[in-house]
């Protein structure tokens, strides 16, 4: 498994497993408040820098910010994919990046990541509101922007979370109104309705001895959560699935079920005596055990089908 450059640091918010960049210099910062127009959808040219670079975004009057993620040696003439990266509560937008080791995988299979900025203190995300959020409201504007500045892919566009920034995930899922062609989430699955969604998939992965956001629901300083299963039973009756198409257990810790749908597919792991924290990751003191058994990153790229050919 792959090394990742990290350093733990004080746990102040409850649904956090926290790290920070171990970087020799802080990323660029560019000023950027126009609104963005209805993005294009032909060929394009990158004119925005290569590496890590803080952009903004001004979205009912209010400057947002986010961290864009984009190798160097990526073509410039072409349409790239996109994963956008929810940060956990108490986490800033490169703690999630290099965490989670989406920097190195951006890296090694040719996509830009985009790492926005919550808005609640902490730093964190607003969920609950069925999408009507200024946070959702400024995804939805960042999903124009990046396919506008930055040359994303609109049809390869892929949303990822940890604790607090996957259950923003599931919300704007649940909605229906955002291109997000998969999503991926770790430790905190919502589902609310979501009749007006289309068919949605998704990659999911949550421990049993969650001491954040329990597996088996219940309260929580932040607000109750649902059990994992009643969320998930929510997900494959919405996309009209049946029994499991595959079960399997990797390991002597993983539990591995792969659904087949009419119009998604569903993959969930469950890491028995699993915490709050990214798999395949290094761990975070006070958050539990991480398992090695499974690599999070690594099994979300093959879903949203972002790995290179050999």
């Amino acid at each position: 498994m792959r090394t990742r450059r990290w350093l733990a640091r004080g746990l102040g918010a409850l649904l956090v497993a926290t790290v920070l960049v171990a970087c020799t210099t802080e990323p660029e910062k560019k000023d950027e408040s126009a609104e963005p127009s209805v993005p294009p959808t032909g060929p394009c040219t990158v004119e925005s820098e290569r590496g890590d670079v803080v952009h903004s975004l001004t979205v009912n009057g209010k400057k947002r910010s986010y961290l864009l993620y984009a190798p160097e040696g990526l073509p410039t003439d072409e349409r790239l994919p996109v994963v956008f990266m929810f940060h956990g509560l108490g986490q800033e937008p490169a703690d999630a990046v290099t965490y989670s080791g989406f920097d190195q995988a951006a890296a090694d299979e040719g996509f830009i990541v985009v790492a926005p900025l919550g808005s609640v203190d902490g730093p964190g995300w607003t969920v609950g509101t069925k999408g009507r959020s200024a946070d959702a409201k400024f995804i939805a504007a960042l999903n124009e922007a990046v396919v506008e500045r930055h040359c994303a892919d609109p049809a390869r566009e892929y949303a990822v979370g940890m604790s607090n920034g996957s259950a923003l995930a599931f919300e704007l899922a649940c909605t229906g109104d955002f291109p997000f062609a998969a999503y991926g989430g770790v430790a905190y699955m919502t589902y609310d309705g979501c009749d007006s969604a289309p068919p949605t998939s998704f990659i999911y992965f949550h421990g049993t001895a969650d001491p954040a956001v329990p597996y088996t629901g219940g309260a929580t300083p932040l607000g109750r959560v649902e059990p994992v299963n009643d969320s998930l039973t929510g997900w494959l009756a919405h996309d009209q699935c049946g029994e499991p198409q595959a079960y399997e257990e990797p390991a002597d810790d993983l539990q591995h079920f792969t659904w087949s749908c009419p119009s998604a597919t569903i993959e969930t792991y469950i890491v028995l005596g699993g915490g709050h924290t990214w798999p395949g990751s290094e761990g975070v003191g006070g958050q539990g055990y991480t398992t090695e058994s499974v690599d999070a990153t690594a099994e979300m790229l093959r879903f949203f089908d972002l790995v290179r050919a050999d």
